[in-house]
């Protein structure tokens, strides 16, 4: 982990070339060469100051960022499909990525951040009283201690799964007039948060069946069809496309082995009465039968 006095040095050094600097410290030298401007002079000193509080408030707004967002010091991670990666961290937890998966790290002296941008990952947390362990996804902000469990950031939803410890989960909302909700988990316990930020209840769940992803197994346990395909698709670069919308809405359980797409097809073929209408290297497009 680099110092703040590097990046406030980064920071700074990237402004130096600025167009607003740099126009602003040639134009201060000229009229500084030229005693008989002593009002424009003027001029250009609250230019220069003005160009200097520019620069400060550059840095003020750097050093505002929430970590992980956009600092210079996060560290993007990305698997690709139907492969999983394991990553010790710097303060000695550990995170396990699940197939076609991002996350962007950004650990600091105060904070422990992570952005789960797409997918599924996996958490073992290190105790640390006095640095929380933060995770977000564009619905929801995790905050834990010393903890394990599990977040899937779905299209339609985010998916917490406590697995040992406890965590306080955060609804985030589109709408800046909405009421923060906070939610804590007992292990065993998942929480669902829809996608515009509304807390979905919690339910009891098998940790088993939630972490058997890691053992190359994808447990589907009463999701929509298109939920459930969406998942199923992370697991390959061949993807299954259900076209009617009745079907999509239509519940389903089952365990798939991940990536074993042809298996897939044929589960949805049988269940929902669909047939295959095109096939290629990228997808399989199902439609119903009396289309």
């Amino acid at each position: 982990m680099k110092p703040e006095g590097d990046e406030l040095s980064k920071a700074l050094e990237g402004l130096r070339d600025h167009p607003l600097v740099k126009e602003s410290r040639e134009y201060a030298h000229r009229w500084e060469r030229s005693r008989e401007r002593t009002a424009s002079l003027r001029v250009v000193m609250v230019a220069s100051a003005g160009a200097i509080a520019a620069c400060l408030l550059a840095y003020a707004a750097f050093m505002m960022l929430p970590p992980g967002i956009s600092s210079p010091a996060a560290q993007v991670i990305v698997t690709p499909p139907n492969g999983t990666r394991t990553i010790a961290l710097s303060d000695n937890s550990r995170l396990i990525l699940d197939s076609s998966s991002r996350v962007r790290l950004a650990f600091t002296d105060r904070v422990r951040d992570i952005e789960l941008l797409e997918g599924q990952a996996h958490f073992e947390v290190a105790h640390e009283a006095n640095r929380p362990f933060r995770v977000r996804t564009r619905a929801a902000e995790i905050v834990a201690v010393g903890t394990t469990f599990d977040v899937a950031a779905l299209a339609a939803q985010t998916t917490v799964t406590l697995i040992e410890g406890r965590v306080n989960v955060r609804a985030i909302s589109a709408a800046p007039e909405a009421q923060q909700r906070v939610q804590s988990l007992s292990p065993g316990q998942q929480l669902g948060i829809s996608a515009d930020g509304r807390l979905l209840g919690t339910r009891e769940v098998k940790v088993e069946s939630v972490t058997a992803w890691q053992r190359g197994t994808i447990v589907i346990d009463d999701l929509p069809v298109a939920e459930a395909v969406s998942m199923l698709n992370r697991y390959s670069s061949q993807h299954i496309v259900v076209l009617d919308e009745s079907v999509r809405a239509r519940k389903i359980s089952g365990m798939f082995r991940s990536g074993d797409v042809e298996t897939e097809a044929i589960v949805l073929k049988t269940y929902f009465g669909l047939k295959e209408v095109s096939r290629s290297e990228r997808e399989i497009v199902l439609e119903r039968e009396d289309r």
